[in-house]
């Protein structure tokens, strides 16, 4: 993820190193796969799953929205500097489109990075590219505590 002053990575490291830090993680036990990690655009996946439909065998808008703040998440992170976290304070989303079975994708890209915030906007389609959610989302930075 961020690179802090430590060596650079390449993009296939950033993507195996945050998809072993999700693992164990809500995220990761949900089953989400980051493909891309950039300051500029995050993108990951999620095969559905049983246990990700609600009962009338649909996907779960709280499995939508947490690919949604996962991928917005992990861009506002990729804009911190040393020393600092970043946590969603704010968060919207709009349900589109409804998702049976397949994988869902989303992408994050970022709409403002500030010192103090940054807002991200992230579209969720269906496999052939439909339009199934959007969410704007706003992440607070903050210093992380002396150890």
């Amino acid at each position: 993820m961020a690179d802090h002053g430590r060596s650079v990575r390449s993009p296939e490291e950033i993507v195996a190193r945050a998809n072993e830090r999700i693992r164990g993680t809500f995220a990761g036990l949900l089953g989400t796969e980051f493909t891309h990690l950039a300051p500029d655009r995050v993108e990951a996946t999620l095969a559905v799953r049983q246990e990700h439909k609600q009962a009338w065998g649909i996907v779960h808008g709280g499995a939508v929205m947490m690919l949604a703040d996962t991928v917005a998440g992990a861009g506002a992170y990729m804009n911190l500097g040393q020393g600092q976290e970043s946590v969603t304070v704010e968060m919207k989303i709009n349900l589109i489109g409804a998702v049976r079975e397949g994988t869902i994708r989303a992408e994050a890209l970022p709409l403002h990075r500030g010192r103090t915030t940054s807002i991200w906007e992230a579209r969720i389609t269906d496999e052939a590219g439909r339009l199934v959610a959007v969410s704007l989302s706003t992440h607070m930075v903050l210093d992380q505590p002396p150890q």
